[in-house]
C-alpha cells in the first residue's frame, strides 16, 4: 500500500505564512535603500550655467539634469524639471512645446504650468542671477513666481 502524505491544512498554512514573512523580510532592505537614496538629489542648490543663451532659443538643459534655462524677450528664467505629483523627472518635448512626466502622464505647457494629469501645481521656477562674465547662477532652493525674469 502507498503511504499518504501527512500534510494537514494547518501545516500548509504555516508554510504559506513562512513564505510571506520571508518575502517581506527580503524586500524591506532594498525598499529602505531606495527610499533613502540621495542618488537623484543635487549636491548643491547652486547651479552654474556658462553657455550663451540667445533670445527665443527654447529650453536648454544645464549640467544638473533637472535644471533648465530659457531666454525670451522678457529675460532669463529657470525651472526644475521635477514633477509636482511624485517627483519624477519630466521630459521636455520641443516639437509639442510641453513637458511630459513619464511616470503618471502629467502634462505641463512650455512655461511649466499644469495642463493635465495628477500634478497639483506648476513646475517650480527658481531664482537666476546673471554674472558679469555672462554666466548664470541658478539657485534651486529659492522658488520664485512664474513671471519673474532676470
Amino acid at each position: 500500500m502507498s503511504k499518504q502524505s501527512e500534510w494537514t491544512r494547518r501545516a500548509v498554512l504555516r508554510l504559506a505564512w513562512v513564505g510571506v514573512i520571508a518575502s517581506a523580510a527580503l524586500t524591506i532592505e532594498p525598499l529602505f535603500k531606495y527610499l533613502t537614496s540621495k542618488e537623484d538629489r543635487q549636491k548643491s542648490p547652486l547651479v552654474v550655467y556658462k553657455k550663451p543663451l540667445s533670445e527665443n532659443s527654447g529650453w536648454q538643459n544645464t549640467a544638473a539634469a533637472r535644471v533648465w534655462v530659457k531666454r525670451d524677450s522678457s529675460g532669463v528664467m529657470a525651472l526644475v524639471a521635477t514633477c509636482t505629483h511624485l517627483g519624477c523627472e519630466v521630459n521636455y518635448h520641443a516639437e509639442k512645446k510641453e513637458w511630459i512626466c513619464p511616470c503618471h502622464a502629467s502634462i505641463y505647457d512650455e512655461e511649466g504650468k499644469t495642463v493635465s494629469g495628477p500634478a497639483p501645481k506648476a513646475l517650480p521656477r527658481v531664482a537666476v542671477q546673471s554674472q558679469p562674465d555672462g554666466s548664470l547662477i541658478i539657485n534651486t532652493s529659492k522658488i520664485i513666481g512664474m513671471d519673474t525674469r532676470v
